[in-house]
């Protein structure tokens, strides 16, 4: 069963803005990232200090300490996961750049590619 010509068009329009977008969503998210481990850290300790004001808060019935606690730990929780970042290009050790040497060029097409690929190779077969 075909598609009708609207939504043949939307699939098409679809398409478009995946490609159109494609190359912002993986710049975006790709490449090798650097951690700082004493944010994490910090950020942990944070977790932990929250809970702990949350527990004592339940036990004396203090909502006012638990409410705090709870602030503390989500705090922490923020300031540990802000601990990532883009590596500059003195983090990246000289043989882990991924788009250097001779491993970039026996990249093959891109994911977008092989699904489009496939995609006609089976509407040819049917």
């Amino acid at each position: 069963m075909g598609l009708s010509e609207h939504e043949q068009r939307l699939l098409d329009e679809m398409e478009r803005n995946l490609y159109k977008h494609e190359a912002d969503i993986v710049t975006a998210s790709s490449g090798p990232r650097t951690v700082d481990y004493t944010k994490v850290a910090v950020g942990v300790l944070g977790i932990a200090i929250g809970l702990v004001l949350i527990v004592v808060g339940v036990s004396m019935k203090l909502a006012v300490l638990g409410v705090l606690g709870f602030g503390v730990a989500v705090a922490g929780a923020l300031w540990a996961l802000s601990a990532s970042k883009p590596a500059t290009g003195d983090d990246i050790a000289p043989g882990a750049r991924p788009s250097e040497g001779p491993a970039s060029a026996k990249q093959g097409p891109n994911l977008m590619d092989r699904l489009a690929q496939e995609w006609d190779d089976r509407n040819q077969r049917g």
